[in-house]
């Protein structure tokens, strides 16, 4: 009899080499698409923060604008300049004697500039100086203060409205000596002469142009440079004499022919005969 042969144990399945490899391509690869998925949602989450926050802030400059151009003196000074610096237009938009922004220092001179940027594009910058004691340095750069308020700017340009044209100029010009002078009130002295002030442009424009926005054009509405008459608690303007019957702070009318208390009755106009 013959012996038999003793049979081999029978081996577990492995993967080859060639498997492994191709599980490790699709590891890969699925790794590869959930990180470019959680990074586009990332970027995407970052670009909606970073939109939010330059809407925000445009939107406080807006409203800063418009208290600015909305409260300023009888007798400040407005000057806009327009440059030109290879393909870009730079402007300059001066205020005189008003009230500093960041601390409320009064007499100050208040600039809006743009400023070209080394990569390409401009920047928006305020800054503020307090006018100068001295007669003969009109600016005290010394307590001088500049903000950069944007960067990465495309197009920033003011223009002011001329009503006498119907147009838009980039360029306005108005004298600074009167924004320096002290006015007298015509409250104490109502014999003096009304305060020098200047006619200031009844609109302001701006055309704001930022790296990843839209355009966008805003029109600023400027205050009167004419003050408006003081009144007295009681309601009547100093040097005026109180009638009986009329509303206080409203300008006293004289009818022909009819008697105000206190005062002779005002002849009626004689008609020409025909």
């Amino acid at each position: 009899m013959t012996n038999p042969q003793p049979q081999q144990p029978a081996r577990a399945p492995a993967f080859t080499l060639l498997e492994m490899i191709i599980v490790l391509a699709i590891t890969a690869l699925v790794i590869t698409a959930v990180y470019s998925l959680a990074q586009g949602t990332l970027t995407l989450a970052d670009d909606v923060a970073r939109a939010d926050r330059r809407d925000t802030r445009k939107q406080a400059f807006t409203t800063f604008c418009e208290h600015l151009f909305t409260s300023l003196p009888p007798n400040a000074a407005l000057n806009l300049k327009t440059t030109q610096s290879g393909g870009e237009y730079l402007t300059q938009l001066e205020l005189q004697n008003i009230s500093s922004p960041f601390d409320g220092t009064p007499n100050c001179i208040v600039t809006l500039y743009t400023q070209s940027m080394a990569g390409g594009g401009m920047r928006l910058i305020i800054s503020c100086q307090p006018i100068s004691t001295n007669p003969l340095e009109k600016r005290d750069a010394k307590n001088a203060y500049h903000v950069v308020l944007f960067e990465d700017l495309l197009q920033c340009e003011w223009r002011v409205f001329i009503p006498a044209t119907q147009q838009w100029a980039t360029v306005w010009t108005e004298d600074t000596s009167l924004a320096t002078a002290t006015p007298t009130p015509v409250a104490t002295n109502p014999a003096a002469p009304a305060p020098m002030t200047n006619q200031h442009p009844p609109l302001l424009e701006l055309v704001m142009n930022q790296a990843g926005d839209e355009s966008r054009r805003q029109v600023f509405w400027i205050a009167p440079s004419q003050a408006l008459p003081l009144t007295q608690p009681g309601g009547v303007v100093p040097g005026q004499v109180a009638v009986p019957g009329q509303v206080a702070g409203q300008p006293q009318v004289a009818v022909p022919g009819q008697a105000q208390a206190g005062q002779p009755a005002v002849p009626a106009p004689v008609l020409p005969g025909r």
